[in-house]
This record gives structure tokens, sequence and C-alpha cells, in this order.
């Protein structure tokens, strides 16, 4: 199957989105899928592009997946209203790239939230070849930038989380990672049938277990190390 995956976030970065959107494309491969990513830089946690990459439209060859990467505008102090125009750097210059996909008939057009601003293109892409959109939603940024105080009002907030609904509900799947954060889909409106919950992974035969005990009427306990 022809699967194309859009996120801000990819491999060879080692923390966060990245590091789960680069595994799950070279899993994708392993499986017989001919997997395409439209992705920036690796730019994340150091927030700067890294050593050997540039700034700038780039196509490589990575596990046999075929990854575009675009340029987008990293600030050295993310904070603020920043981190909303880092974003949308990527969604803009991403967008003619993710347009050009539709020759290339995708069958699913998975898209990663950070950034929603990305969400538009996936939609159209997946519409335009009759492909079938997936929308998973690694954190909610919309309630992070009032959290934050990026945002404030409620007016703006009520118009601002019914355009964040009718995007949601304009993708076939909505995935999260947790079962409280399922729960938010569903708070939001986004259907049953189309919210999943789909966690992340971690490779157990990296996890080290280290018994220890306390001294006293403490009980036992395990720490993973």
């Amino acid at each position: 199957m022809k699967i194309l995956l859009y996120g801000i976030n990819f491999a060879p970065e080692l923390t966060g989105i990245g590091k789960y959107t680069g595994e799950l494309a070279a899993w994708l491969v392993s499986r017989g899928h001919d997997v395409r990513v439209v992705s920036a830089p690796p730019y994340y946690p150091a927030w700067a592009v890294s050593p050997g990459y540039s700034n700038a439209y780039r196509t490589e060859a990575w596990q046999g997946v075929r990854l575009v990467r675009c340029p987008l505008w990293v600030p050295r102090q993310p904070g603020g209203a920043k981190r909303l125009v880092h974003l949308a750097s990527f969604a803009l210059s991403s967008l003619p790239v993710m347009l050009a996909q539709v020759l290339w008939r995708p069958k699913l057009v998975w898209v990663v939230e950070p950034a929603l601003f990305c969400a538009p293109a996936a939609v159209a892409v997946a519409r335009l070849r009759g492909a079938r959109a997936w929308l998973h939603v690694q954190d909610f940024e919309v309630d992070a930038a009032f959290d934050l105080g990026l945002l404030k009002g409620q007016r703006i907030r009520a118009l601002v989380a019914g355009v964040e609904r009718w995007l949601m509900r304009r993708f076939d799947v909505v995935s999260t990672i947790s079962q409280r954060m399922h729960q938010r889909l569903l708070a939001k409106g986004v259907d049953a049938p189309e919210a999943r919950l789909a966690v992340n992974w971690v490779d157990m035969a990296h996890v080290c277990y280290r018994h220890t005990r306390w001294h006293g009427s403490l009980p036992a306990r395990v720490v993973h190390s």
C-alpha cells in the first residue's frame, strides 16, 4: 500500500514525536508498504537544525522511505507566540510538497499533531486521491496554547475549538496515545468509531529492571532504571 506520512518531526530525532514517526515509517516498510514522508530537518530537542542538515528543501532515502525535508523557522527560544509561527512556517513550506504527492496516488495519508496547521493539506491530498485520512494526536496543541496563555478569551477559545472540531471530523480516523486523551477526543466531538487508541511503544529489550527493598516496614518496590 502507498502510505504518506506527514509531520514536522522525524528521525534521526531521538526523543518525542520524531522517534515514534521514524520507527513507524521503518516498520511499515518492513511490512512491504511503499512509504513516503514529508517532514522538516531534525531540530528537536536542541531547537537548532542538526549538524549535517540544511534548512532547505531536500530529498533523502531513509531505510526504504522516500523522505522530503521542508524548511521551517526554528526559534532559539520557542516560548510564546514564536512556537505558533514555528509550526505555521512548516505547514506553509510543506504545502506545495504535499500537493505534489497527489500525483503519487497514496492510499492512506497519515498526519501527526502537532502541528494541527498541517491537517488541511493532509485532508486535501486524501480527498483529491480518494485516500483514507488519518490524524494521530500526540499532543492537543490547541488546549496547550490556551493553558500556556498563548491564546486567551472565551470567545476566541470557542472559535478555535470549533475549527479544531471541524478539522478533526474531516478525517476518517483520529487516534491518540492514552485513555485520557481518547476521552478528550470524544469530548471534542470526534465520533466513537473514528476515535482510536494507538499508544506509544517501548522496546522491552532495552528496559532494565532493578529490584530494591525499603528498610523498615515499607513494602518492596520495583524501580525502573
